[in-house]
């Protein structure tokens, strides 16, 4: 992508560059737009190692020039396309802090959400990285509200959300699991708070109602199952759900019409 206002003597001269890929050529001689088309070609052929030395130059090179943020920009884009995505972030965030105005600014906001989404690990494993894409993410919807890959960014917004809802789910699976019900219901609550519009949530609110049966939270456990059955009329434990708010329904009935027990005092 070239900035407007190149030229068509700008044009011609990076053509003719291009055209002569298997001759030799003195870099020395060429202007700063001349070795941004030359810099350029190595990105398109794929060869990223060797754009990112020629963009690198032109960065310490040609410092005042107005070809700077094209090649800042390209030069993290090459980081990105090999894998090296901490490095790319780094250079991103360099464009955008040194040249605020570039055209290239939204994109570099963008392409820091999908490095760290590239870099974001299994919901088992360590989360830092979700969540820093997540942030970054969020950043650049709200200072970008119409650009053209907001619904991209949403989109990957969701999926990490998704995904640190996976996370707390599993904590709370393996406290269950080890018969830890009180900590299972602490992080089926958090997920509920915070990831409520999430796939793993149903499962979560269901859950929740079965540990709290397990504590003989009978009221609780109740609420929990039918805000699950209203919810999701048609999830897979729904129907295991209206069996237990059946079993509850009476054994708080019955708890609530049994007699007092009196004690030796109240007797005398």
């Amino acid at each position: 992508m070239l900035k407007k206002g190149y030229g068509l003597i700008c044009f011609l001269l990076g053509l003719l560059i291009l055209l002569s890929c298997g001759k030799s050529i003195k870099k020395q001689d060429l202007g700063p737009d001349q070795y941004f088309e030359y810099a350029k070609s190595k990105f398109d052929k794929g060869h990223y190692l060797e754009a990112v030395t020629e963009f690198t130059v032109i960065t310490l090179r040609y410092s005042g020039d107005p070809v700077i943020d094209d090649a800042q920009y390209y030069l993290a884009e090459s980081h990105f396309k090999q894998k090296e995505y901490l490095i790319a972030i780094s250079e991103y965030q360099k464009l955008i802090h040194d040249y605020p105005q570039s055209p290239y600014r939204e994109l570099a906001q963008f392409k820091i959400g999908l490095s760290y989404y590239d870099l974001s690990l299994r919901p088992e494993l360590d989360q830092e990285y979700t969540k820093k894409s997540i942030r970054a993410f969020q950043d650049y919807v709200e200072e970008n509200p119409k650009h053209e890959l907001k619904g991209k960014a949403e989109e990957h917004i969701l999926k990490l959300r998704k995904k640190l809802a996976r996370k707390h789910l599993l904590a709370a699976t393996t406290y269950r699991k080890m018969g830890e019900y009180e900590a299972a219901v602490i992080y089926y609550d958090l997920l509920l708070e915070k990831f409520y519009d999430t796939q793993p949530a149903k499962e979560a609110q269901f859950w929740k109602g079965e540990v709290l049966y397990k504590l003989k939270k009978y009221p609780e456990a109740l609420n929990a199952f039918t805000a699950y059955v209203e919810k999701y009329p048609d999830h897979t434990y729904t129907e295991k759900a209206k069996k237990r708010i059946s079993k509850l329904s009476e054994i708080i009935q019955s708890t609530e019409t049994a007699p007092p027990v009196l004690n030796e005092a109240s007797r005398n």
